[in-house]
């Protein structure tokens, strides 16, 4: 049933292996494959709350630090060169340091050598991307308990399933799936499940590897905060075709339907009803959960949409085309939770979807919260919208 299987592991905190600091590794040298490797850290945490980066590369002319969500890291949004700036220091070693604190969180960087964009080769952390593989580093902070590892709570596993879509060509496609503490061990008890979708410049991996979702689930059980449940986090892109883009994605919706669904309700132990399925995403999983999730109460009871709404044409269009599942939708009594940022670029297009749902007469409950499109943001939504599930 599954091709590997990742037991929820020791928490993270910049590392997960202890490499030595910069004060205590020789100098910047290039090994061949044949030598011991060169062990440094590739991203510190200071004691000030700044973080270091440094990278050795005896050949590179210009080194920079990628890392969207890190303060005082150049995004490139205002037109300026992304990232922040690398120098040569005394060991030889490309380093910078950010210049204001970093704050409790999961991030991901990677580091720009001379135009081409690598993850750390110190790094023990990766996540998958449309830009190529990411590193991470975790900072825990007391202000978010819940989303980092806790030993002493019992701990769920996260499965990598791998099935074939019919509907998309017979290609081979590929799901993350979180169980709760005790699934594996057997028995007869069958449970809910949320289906959870990433955004559009990450893979099936961001939810556990960025978004801590196993973690927080961990923990949030182990309180009695929220039931048991299955997680299965799609893989939300599709082969490129004309006509079909990221964020309204007939094919995804397809797959998801047709193909997913039906998989893991014949290979999990699945309450498989609709009032015991979700279905719930981030910006363009947001926008599928939108599309594939709101109009059909016959298949998800309950319905999750973080930072993403509709633009423009698609407002219109959006309830011509779902008239019959928003009215039936409005007879339903499962959540509809929408959050969003209110310094999120995406802020103006929620507006139009509360509408709508005033409109057909959905209840809906509705947060605003600070900040944009970052997974600070991400991991709080999942966090208030699972105790709302299977109630």
């Amino acid at each position: 049933m599954r091709n590997f299987m990742i037991a929820a592991s020791a928490a993270l905190c910049l590392s997960a292996i202890a490499l030595p600091a910069l004060a205590d590794v020789p100098p910047c040298e290039e090994r061949s494959f044949m030598q011991p490797p060169l062990f440094y850290s590739g991203v510190e945490k200071l004691a000030d709350g700044r973080v270091s980066f440094r990278l050795c590369s005896k050949s590179a002319k210009d080194v920079r630090v990628l890392a969207m969500e890190v303060a005082g890291v150049p995004t490139g949004l205002d037109g300026k060169p992304p990232g922040l700036a690398l120098s040569l220091d005394d060991k030889g070693y490309w380093s910078a340091t950010t210049s204001a604190p970093v704050a409790p969180g999961v991030y991901t960087y990677a580091f720009k050598v001379d135009g081409l964009r690598i993850a750390d080769p110190q790094g023990t952390r990766f996540a998958e991307s449309f830009g190529g593989p990411q590193s991470i580093f975790e900072i825990q902070g007391p202000e978010t308990p819940n989303q980092f590892y806790k030993p002493e709570v019992p701990h769920g596993l996260v499965s990598l399933v791998e099935y074939s879509s019919a509907s998309l060509g017979g290609i081979k496609r590929r799901a993350h799936v979180y169980t709760p503490p005790g699934y594996e061990a057997g028995g007869k008890e069958r449970y809910p499940v949320l289906y959870l979708v990433h955004g559009y410049s990450d893979s099936d991996d961001a939810w556990v590897k960025k978004g801590n979702a196993n973690a927080i689930l961990d923990n949030l059980i182990a309180t009695g905060k929220v039931k048991p449940m299955i997680v299965v986090m799609p893989y939300g892109h599709t082969p490129e075709r004309a006509g079909v883009q990221g964020m309204v994605n007939v094919d995804f919706g397809a797959d998801l339907h047709k193909e997913l669904i039906p998989y893991i309700d014949a290979h999990f132990r699945t309450e498989a009803k609709p009032k015991t399925r979700a279905m719930a995403g981030l910006s363009m999983g947001g926008a599928h959960t939108l599309q594939f999730g709101l109009p059909r109460p016959d298949v998800f009871g309950s319905i999750g949409v973080f930072s993403i709404g509709l633009f423009g044409d698609q407002v219109t269009g959006y309830a011509s085309a779902n008239d019959a599942g928003l009215k039936a939708r409005a007879k339903e009594k499962g959540p509809v939770f929408l959050a969003v940022g209110k310094e999120d670029f995406v802020f103006p297009s929620v507006a139009p979807v509360r509408k709508i749902m005033d409109d057909y007469g959905i209840k809906h409950e509705y947060g605003e919260s600070g900040g944009g499109h970052t997974w600070i943001n991400w991991r709080a939504y999942l966090e208030e919208f699972l105790p709302k599930l299977f109630r």
